[in-house]
């Protein structure tokens, strides 16, 4: 039997994403059963998610309102904590489960470093998930209890990003 791994792409460059849904594309070429469940992106059109939920074996939610407000007290805040606290179960539930041998929780970390969900039942949940199956876990800020429960971590690091240059969000590229 195959060993559980989980597998963490952190860091402030572009890529994490990208890395994650690459290994998506080999978990499918193996025709394991996927869950993949994003954290904070609000868009329904990315490439990535057009693309995988054309798959039968994929399961996809993202569970975002989009950009969080620099203000931890903003009174919009309380949506983008609903939203995360559903997916939170869903991923939960996810890397528990029989059902799934890959779970892609994509922007997790991110949504961690901005307290909209807690780490302590992550890291269970993690801990309990069967052998054999594939965590991966994506996004800014990773915290230091993940980077120890990882067996493989990644952080990518930013030399230059056109957004500095004015290039906007383009699909492909970023979307």
């Amino acid at each position: 039997m195959e060993q559980k791994r989980v597998l963490l792409f952190t860091g402030n460059g572009k890529g994490k994403s990208t890395a994650a849904f690459g290994m998506l594309a080999r978990a499918l070429g193996h025709g394991m059963n996927t869950r993949v469940i994003q954290f904070v992106k609000a868009q329904d059109g990315v490439g990535e998610m057009l693309f995988f939920t054309r798959f039968e074996n994929v399961t996809w939610d993202h569970y975002g309102k989009g950009f969080l407000p620099s203000n931890p007290e903003s009174p919009i805040m309380e949506s983008h904590r609903k939203a995360a606290s559903a997916g939170f179960e869903e991923a939960l539930e996810a890397l528990v489960s029989d059902e799934y041998d890959f779970v892609l929780l994509d922007e997790v970390c991110f949504a961690l470093s901005k307290g909209i969900i807690p780490i302590e039942p992550l890291i269970d949940a993690i801990r309990k998930a069967p052998e054999g199956k594939i965590i991966v876990l994506t996004g800014r800020n990773a915290p230091q209890e993940l980077i120890d429960i990882a067996d493989t971590v990644t952080e990518m690091r930013m030399v230059k990003h056109g957004y500095e240059q004015g290039l906007l969000s383009q699909a492909g590229v970023e979307e």
